[in-house]
């Protein structure tokens, strides 16, 4: 038998016992806690038909919560696949698990250079600098006594240790996962999510450069704003604000200013607000946005 037949019948056994665990009303009653054992052994053998083994080992704590919340969540109703929102779900943890292990290569070795990193941010917003502007740097290694080097190094080191809490907080005011979100369950992805739903950021953003060079001069006045609005939204899903900035400052589509807002982790402004900048409809620009994504999508697929 090969491994997509394993993975179809695997996946014909728990879609039968969903069936049965669904029409149990009572999720507190015996029965429901029965149904809810049985059917974690199949849906962790098909765990391990589509993912790494060593990644879901690691991840093996958190793959069991995501089970049990996809499974209390889930809503056929919605008329996406069980299976669909379950892979999609955990394909989200095991990335998100790998990433932590990531970050900690990531933290800073002692005290002392965590203060002079402190300093060196405190210092740059004081003024309303960048941070990552080499003039900034400049000044900063002056003012604070330090080789520009070790100066860069220490900027690039803190925000490269920051990272996004795991937890939001859901409509009902309750603390929910990040990743349980309608766009998981439905197993949709907007076209600017869509583009880095893969690991090849770099190239994805060659992609952007290309289509944006395609755009006429007059709309790159106000697309570099909104497209800058969609990439930092989308990346910072995935990287690090370090490593966001560094991705991003010399991208010929970028929108310096947000740059900027955005790795002083001010608050953003919404696309509404932008509209209203430019004076242009929000609908027509969610239009164009949608619109430039998917020409982008395409030069992916082609």
């Amino acid at each position: 038998m090969t491994n997509n037949e394993r993975k179809i019948r695997k996946e014909a056994e728990i879609l039968n016992l969903l069936t049965y665990l669904s029409n149990v009303e009572d999720k507190k009653s015996c029965e429901y806690e029965k149904l809810l054992q049985k059917i974690y052994t199949p849906i962790w053998d098909w765990i391990l038909l589509c993912f790494n083994e060593t990644d879901v080992r690691n991840a093996g704590v958190e793959i069991f919560h995501c089970i049990k919340r996809t499974l209390l969540k889930y809503d056929d109703g919605l008329g996406s696949s069980y299976m669909g929102y379950l892979y999609s779900s955990l394909e989200n943890e095991i990335r998100h698990k790998k990433e932590k292990g990531e970050v900690k290569k990531f933290r800073m070795c002692t005290r002392d250079d965590y203060n002079r990193a402190i300093r060196l941010i405190k210092t740059a917003k004081e003024i309303g600098k960048n941070p990552f502007n080499e003039k900034v740097q400049i000044w900063l290694s002056k003012q604070c006594e330090l080789d520009l080097d070790k100066v860069k190094d220490l900027i690039l080191k803190y925000y490269q240790s920051q990272i996004v809490a795991e937890q939001i907080t859901n409509n009902a005011g309750e603390e929910d996962s990040l990743f349980n979100t309608d766009a998981v369950q439905n197993n949709y992805l907007t076209p600017e999510e869509r583009v880095f739903k893969t690991e090849y950021a770099l190239d994805d953003l060659k992609k952007i450069e290309r289509a944006f060079d395609e755009c006429q001069e007059r709309q790159k006045i106000y697309l570099s704003s909104f497209i800058t609005l969609k990439v930092l939204q989308a990346l910072e899903r995935t990287f690090l604000i370090g490593q966001i900035v560094d991705l991003l400052q010399k991208r010929n589509f970028i929108d310096l200013e947000l740059l900027n807002i955005f790795t002083l982790q001010a608050e953003m402004p919404t696309q509404s607000q932008l509209a209203v900048k430019f004076g242009k409809d929000e609908g027509y620009i969610s239009n164009r946005i949608s619109d430039f994504f998917e020409k982008v999508q395409q030069k992916s697929i082609n």
